[in-house]
């Protein structure tokens, strides 16, 4: 017969992310977001950018060869190297007056390119969170069944021991799920951090390429 999972694996399993949950409330208020980064749902060149405002709408995208820099840098899978070098490929061919007037453009459709990655990565991490807490939920209802039955032994090959049998294959199955999903979702937290340090690299580069003003 299986094993029972111990009370204080359990009991570590369930409030685990009830206690992620309560440590983010205050900040994030957000109940779906279990990771241990702060949540930032989305960007801002300005902490970081002092050249001319970028425009705020999709003008970028009408300029062919700022659209084709920032469709080779923004995806979630691009390295920030990679990026950077392109980058330089893009600036170097470019005089003063291009520079002040196709960079902007390009930090503004690398922020807006970004946030849409950035936003889909942390969506599938609320799935994820919700997806979590409903697996706790699963083994804290079949571990209260399971109590509920008769702490004496059941005889082998009655219906009584079928039944627990039963329920300790599915808290067995539910709990290992559960903790195979944690190691995804703290791969999956680091993803947004990585892309917004990618992101201040791309407008460090792009400002540093500003020509001086006029």
């Amino acid at each position: 017969m299986m094993a029972r999972p111990c009370a204080a694996l359990l009991l570590g399993l369930l409030l685990a992310p009830a206690l992620s949950h309560a440590a983010h409330a205050a900040s994030v208020e957000d109940p779906d977001w279990p990771c241990v980064q702060r949540l930032v749902p989305s960007l801002s060149a300005s902490a970081v950018w002092s050249g001319p405002m970028p425009p705020a709408d999709d003008s970028w995208r009408q300029v062919p060869e700022v659209a084709a820099l920032v469709a080779a840098i923004t995806p979630n899978g691009v390295r920030e190297a990679n990026g950077l070098r392109a980058i330089q490929d893009f600036v170097a061919p470019l005089d003063a007056g291009a520079r002040r007037q196709l960079l902007p453009l390009a930090l503004s459709g690398t922020l807006a390119e970004t946030n849409g990655a950035r936003g889909q990565v942390i969506e599938r991490i609320r799935v994820f969170a919700r997806r979590q807490r409903g697996l706790a939920e699963t083994v804290q209802r079949l571990t209260e069944q399971l109590d509920a039955t008769d702490t004496a032994a059941p005889a082998a090959g009655t219906e009584e021991a079928a039944r627990r049998a039963e329920l300790q294959q599915h808290i067995f199955f539910a709990t290992k799920t559960f903790q195979d999903a944690e190691r995804t979702v703290r791969y999956m937290c680091e993803v947004p951090v990585r892309m917004e340090a990618r992101f201040g690299a791309y407008v460090r580069a792009l400002e540093a390429a500003l020509p001086p003003p006029p």
